[in-house]
């Protein structure tokens, strides 16, 4: 016997619930088909490569830190660029008699300080202290994409006739293997750019930050931010070329 209209409107209605509460459950504890959809995804609509502000685990702060440079940033002699390690020290404590921005952003990646160096423009600074990396690799950004963006943003300051310092991107600690190895990469690739280039010096952080190619326990808390030790080294290394008047 032929089922009643309202059987076929309900079962019908059930089986769209049901396909939908599937559908949830597949994506969220990703069980058969999620690998395959994903595969198919990418083979007939390849993701788009995603902006900084939705890549950085900190986006928010970055926005908001952009923002803020913007709008209210003032003219310095020296400029200091990067993420929280750049971002986390205390420039005119370290060194009061100099006048220096600080353009470190939680979370920053190379690509994030492309997308701002309006604001590392606007300091008019005469030099441009670089030191960035750690946060691309953490988010699984490619060497080779790492070293275009930061080569960018060297000839781009140049451009604006800064002198350039190119701090080696800092080793993380002792767990972050992959990321050890790609940093070291990009800082060989880092060398090679300030060595072939007028007006850019390469400065190398790690030759005493670092014990065996990973950070130094002794000057981190966490294996990649630095404690009060570690900034007094990353002074030190850098006083000279802080304050001469090349």
């Amino acid at each position: 016997m032929a089922l009643s209209q309202q059987k076929k409107s309900f079962l019908f209605a059930l089986g769209l619930v049901l396909s939908f509460l599937y559908g949830i459950i597949t994506v969220e504890y990703k069980i058969f088909p999620y690998k395959n959809l994903r595969a198919v995804k990418k083979t007939v609509a390849p993701e788009p490569a995603l902006s900084h502000a939705k890549k950085s685990n900190a986006s928010n702060i970055y926005l908001q830190r952009k923002s803020f440079f913007s709008f209210h940033g003032q003219p310095h002699n020296i400029v200091m660029v990067g993420d929280s390690i750049t971002g986390r020290a205390e420039w005119v404590d370290l060194f009061p008699s100099l006048s220096i921005a600080n353009r470190g952003i939680d979370g920053d990646t190379a690509e994030g300080i492309l997308a701002r160096l309006d604001s590392i423009y606007s300091t008019k600074a005469q030099k441009a202290f670089i030191q960035v990396g750690v946060n691309d690799f953490s988010l699984g950004v490619p060497v080779s994409e790492v070293q275009a963006n930061y080569k960018e943003i060297v000839m781009r300051c140049k451009e604006r006739g800064m002198k350039v310092y190119i701090q080696s991107t800092i080793l993380a600690g002792a767990k972050y293997v992959e990321i050890n190895s790609n940093i070291l990469a990009l800082n060989t690739f880092l060398k090679r750019l300030a060595d072939g280039s007028e007006g850019v010096t390469y400065i190398d952080l790690n030759q005493r930050l670092a014990k065996d190619n990973f950070l130094d326990t002794q000057f981190s808390p966490d294996g990649i931010h630095l404690n009060g030790a570690g900034y007094k080294v990353w002074k030190d290394m850098i006083h000279d070329e802080m304050l001469s008047h090349s």
